[in-house]
């Protein structure tokens, strides 16, 4: 066992660790808590006539490790470009495509502070706070706390304007979006299948100690000493103390977890009889709690009539809170937005997956809040004296947090840590 490489998560990071350590001929072996791989990677199926991402979905940007590992596939998986024109936004009560909504000069303006986010060096405030100080039209705010808020997992009244600085070039273009014909874990399933004996499913692990050679703990009392260990757990699960460390963290890693943003969310499905909303439309921006709402079929299945609804921070907190049935509630702000009850006389089918009530995730994916700085996640994924390293999204260093690139990348880096250290 002195040799043995551990990995805490089956997630994308902790596969992609297991892989290149797998390949250098390294033992490694994934503890994971649950009985399902892949993390915040995941479909249901049966709910229409194709598979529904409960998870990550996109493909962010047309060059990546996703994309790589995509075009790896030849043929076998195809990958579906979606572009804003398709793109619907509900402004003063009425639907409009976002090229004619592009036309009133509120609108544009918003487009405007998007397209400039990345080098914006002002006062590193919210993004609700520079849009008060600024005075910014408040009947455009809706859709950019779709296309800012929400898309990272949380509200602008959270989200940091400061934050988007070091991100990827380009992250703000909607043209780079893509999703898959098939489900997005299709793309780690040959990478799974050659990995399965090495991954123990349903091993919680309790404890980490690393003040010698690192060992684990897991909740059936079995110890097991490691040559070293990689952490893949998610920002907001190892801020709840789901892993205790002996020695605890040191304090600059404690001080990045409480920085880094991570709050709950949920996807909320919804399949109706017949379909009400424009044939084209792919992403609607609302203007009700439920900031937004999407055709997860647009490019699947010509028939389908579902839409997917997304919600996160603050607004996720307030419909908990008032505890109304989240499909319910979507419903009936469809009702609103297209009129005449005809999401209620048409509703089928709904389904929640509420990523916050997810035990060993708790919670959406990273963000950059008023006091994250990039050192922070250099912090994060700093080892703790070589013996101990973290990956994950929210440890991407490259402008990539959030994504499922920035996961890979983070479990390869992770892994060329510990093969430097040995």
């Amino acid at each position: 066992m002195a040799n043995l490489i551990l990995i805490i998560g089956a997630g994308v990071a902790g596969l992609c660790a297991a892989e290149m350590l797998t390949d250098a001929g390294m033992e490694c072996v994934i503890l994971e808590a649950t009985d399902q791989v892949g993390g915040r990677v995941r479909a249901l199926e049966g709910f229409a006539d194709f598979p529904i991402e409960l998870g990550a979905e996109e493909i962010h940007g047309p060059v990546n490790a996703v994309q790589t590992l995509a075009k790896s596939f030849g043929s076998k998986i195809e990958t579906l470009q979606h572009f804003s024109t398709n793109d619907m936004l509900r402004l003063d009560g009425e639907l409009r495509f976002l090229d004619q909504a592009a036309k009133d000069s509120d609108v544009a303006r918003a487009f405007g502070l998007i397209d400039r986010l990345g080098f914006y060096n002002g006062e590193n405030w919210t993004v609700q706070e520079y849009l008060i100080r600024s005075h910014f039209p408040r009947r455009t705010w809706h859709y950019l706390d779709s296309r800012l808020g929400v898309e990272h997992g949380t509200t602008l009244d959270r989200l940091a304007i400061r934050g988007f600085t070091n991100y990827e070039r380009g992250w703000e273009a909607r043209e780079t979006n893509y999703t898959l014909r098939g489900r997005y874990l299709e793309l780690f399933e040959p990478l799974i299948a050659r990995l399965n004996d090495r991954i123990r499913r349903k091993t919680i692990v309790k404890a980490i100690d690393w003040q010698r050679s690192p060992a684990v703990r897991l909740a059936d009392g079995e110890r097991i000493e490691a040559r070293a260990v990689i952490v893949t757990a998610s920002v907001a699960a190892l801020r709840a103390g789901i892993v205790d460390f002996d020695p605890v963290l040191p304090a600059e890693k404690a001080n990045a977890l409480q920085s880094i943003g991570m709050d709950t969310g949920m996807k909320i499905l919804l399949k109706f009889r017949i379909r009400f909303w424009d044939e084209n439309m792919y992403f609607l921006h609302a203007d009700g709690l439920l900031p937004q709402f999407w055709a997860p079929g647009k490019g699947k299945s010509p028939d389908a009539a579902v839409l997917t609804a997304f919600i996160g921070g603050s607004k996720a907190e307030t419909l908990a809170r008032i505890g109304i049935d989240p499909v319910e509630f979507a419903v009936k702000e469809l009702d609103e937005i297209f009129g005449s009850g005809i999401a209620t006389r048409s509703f089928e089918n709904g389904f929640v997956a509420d990523w916050g009530a997810e035990t060993f995730v708790r919670g959406l994916y990273s963000y950059p809040t008023t006091d994250t700085l990039p050192e922070h996640r250099v912090a994060l994924a700093k080892s703790l004296d070589g013996k101990v390293f973290f990956a994950g999204e929210a440890t991407d260093t490259g402008g990539s947090s959030g994504t499922v690139h920035g996961a890979m990348e983070s479990g390869k880096r992770a892994a060329r840590e510990i093969r430097q250290s040995i």
